[in-house]
């Protein structure tokens, strides 16, 4: 794998960790994954539905860390 490609696989994954974390909002998040060259519609929901539900678990994991 190119060091470029690791980058880019590093930035997805901060983003949606980022997103799921509740740092940055859904349109930031798919003008960000869009910069990084991830444009087809496809693509673009698939992204977006593993950020929500990555989101989905983290808080799900936040409410049963408080019981």
């Amino acid at each position: 794998m190119t060091a470029y490609k690791q980058y880019i696989i590093d930035e997805l994954a901060k983003l949606q960790f980022d997103y799921a974390e509740c740092k940055i909002e859904m349109d930031e998040f798919i003008s960000s994954i869009t910069r990084l060259g991830v444009d087809s519609p496809g693509d673009i929901e698939e992204h977006k539905a593993n950020a929500e539900e990555a989101r989905y678990h983290y808080k799900v994991s936040r409410h049963q860390d408080k019981f």
